[in-house]
C-alpha cells in the first residue's frame, strides 16, 4: 500500500494541472474583454461630450451671427430715415429767393429745363438728423432691435443740395462668443439723400398735369 500511493499522487497532478488551466485563461480573457470595453466606453463618453460642447458653441455663433444681422438692418433703416428727415430740412431763405411767374413752370416743362434742387439748411439738418435717431433708438416697435445701442452720427457732410451722413452703434450679442470674451460689436451705416422737384403743373398747390 505505501508503494502505491506515490504512484497515484504523480498520476493525478498532471490531470488537475490541465483541468485549471482552461478556467485560468477563460478568466485572463474575461478580464483582458472588460478593461477594453471600459477603454471604448471611456472613449465614446470623451467623443460625446466633445461632439456636444462644439453643438452648442456652434449654435451659440449662430443665434450672435443672426442677431448681427437683424441690428444692421435696423440701424440702416435708421440711418436711411435720418438722412430723409435732414434732407427735408428747409432753407426758406434760399427757398424763396427770387420771384416766379404763372409762364414759369409752363416754360420748364416746354424747355425741358432742370428745376434747381431744393435749398437743404445745412446747420440746422444735424439736428434734425440727431433728434430722428434719437427717436429711432427710443423707439418700441418692431422695426427696432433691443440688442441695438444707442444711434450715434459719426459723419455728417452738406454741399445744400444733398447730404451724407455716418452712423455706428453697438450691438450687444445674446451669448458671449464662445472661448473668447466678446459681447459685443460695433457697426456702421451711411446714407445719402437729395431733394427733387417732382415733375408737373400745380395750380395753388394742385397738382394738374
Amino acid at each position: 500500500m505505501k508503494k502505491n500511493q506515490p504512484m497515484e499522487m504523480k498520476k493525478n497532478q498532471p490531470m488537475e494541472m490541465k483541468k485549471n488551466q482552461p478556467m485560468e485563461m477563460k478568466k485572463k480573457d474575461r478580464l483582458r474583454i472588460g478593461i477594453a470595453l471600459n477603454e471604448e466606453k471611456g472613449s465614446l463618453n470623451i467623443l460625446i461630450i466633445g461632439l456636444f460642447v462644439i453643438t452648442v458653441a456652434c449654435l451659440m455663433v449662430m443665434t450672435d451671427v443672426a442677431t448681427i444681422m437683424m441690428a444692421k438692418r435696423s440701424l440702416t433703416q435708421a440711418t436711411e430715415a435720418a438722412a430723409i428727415r435732414g434732407v427735408h430740412t428747409l432753407d426758406r431763405a434760399s427757398y424763396y429767393t427770387g420771384k416766379g411767374t404763372m409762364l414759369t413752370t409752363p416754360l420748364a416743362l416746354a424747355s425741358n429745363r432742370d428745376h434747381p434742387a431744393i435749398p437743404i439748411d445745412c446747420g440746422r439738418a444735424p439736428f434734425d438728423i440727431a433728434l430722428e435717431l434719437q427717436n429711432w433708438s427710443s423707439d418700441n416697435t418692431s422695426m427696432t432691435r433691443p440688442e441695438l445701442q444707442h444711434i450715434v452720427l459719426s459723419d455728417f457732410a452738406c454741399d445744400g443740395s444733398s447730404l451724407e451722413i455716418s452712423t455706428f452703434a453697438e450691438v450687444k450679442f445674446p451669448f458671449t462668443i464662445p472661448f473668447t470674451t466678446m459681447k459685443s460689436a460695433f457697426l456702421t451705416s451711411s446714407a445719402g439723400s437729395t431733394n427733387q422737384v417732382q415733375e408737373g403743373f400745380y395750380v395753388f398747390g394742385i397738382r394738374l398735369h
